[in-house]
């Protein structure tokens, strides 16, 4: 999905002339600590919410503050991917979009993105996890993915995490079954290192059993 496609058009940019005391409501209206500031359909930055607080004249237009603003923003034919990139480098809840002009098209919200990337990550499916640990020479989605499906399951998404200065890598699946228990033990038989794992498998169902068989003896007492 490209940027331009997640837009938030909802949401109106503040302008050069705009009062400092004006740009301070909306942010409060908007429930936002940075807002776009434009000059016509020219991207001047990002105006934060603390430093807006920090001018003691709420009658001085912003423009006066453009030249020190911070100007995060992205092409609208990118991967939103880059716009979670983006946001979480300069630590902002709105990143602007800007067309093949560099004119300003709109604006990308956290909220619309998390949304956006939970779908993608088939985060509201019902399903187990299953998160691995592999040297990365080792590494081979389509032995994981062989292994996954050889237990009639299949694969949701999957997200890797590299390790700063270690050669291994980790490896998150989401599957579309709530029992995993063939799936892990699998991957225990080709030897694979499961760091973490959310589901219902055998195991679990016999440390049920053995709380409520214990219930029931405390309950005879």
């Amino acid at each position: 999905m490209k940027a331009f496609e997640l837009l938030d058009n909802t949401i109106l940019p503040l302008r050069k002339a705009d009062r400092v005391g004006s740009a301070i409501h909306w942010m409060n209206e908007y429930k936002l600590s940075h807002l776009p500031v434009l000059d016509n359909l020219k991207y001047l930055g990002l105006m934060s919410f603390s430093e807006l607080l920090q001018v003691g004249d709420l009658e001085k237009n912003i423009g006066k503050f453009s030249k020190t603003l911070i100007r995060p923003h992205i092409s609208g034919n990118e991967h939103y991917y880059y716009a979670l990139k983006i946001m979480a480098d300069f630590k902002v809840p709105v990143l602007p979009v800007l067309d093949e002009n560099a004119n300003y098209s709109g604006l990308i919200t956290q909220d619309v993105l998390i949304r956006n990337l939970s779908e993608s990550l088939s985060v509201q499916n019902p399903g187990g996890i299953i998160i691995l640990e592999v040297n990365q020479p080792d590494f081979s989605l389509v032995e994981i993915v062989k292994i996954v499906e050889s237990n009639d399951t299949k694969i949701l998404s999957t997200s890797i995490k590299t390790k700063p200065d270690s050669a291994i890598i980790e490896i998150t699946l989401k599957l579309n079954r709530i029992n995993i228990e063939s799936v892990l033990q699998t991957f225990n038989r080709f030897h694979y290192e499961i760091k973490e794992y959310y589901g219902e498998n055998v195991h679990d169902e016999d440390l049920l059993r053995d709380r409520y068989n214990s219930l029931m003896t405390y309950l005879n007492i």
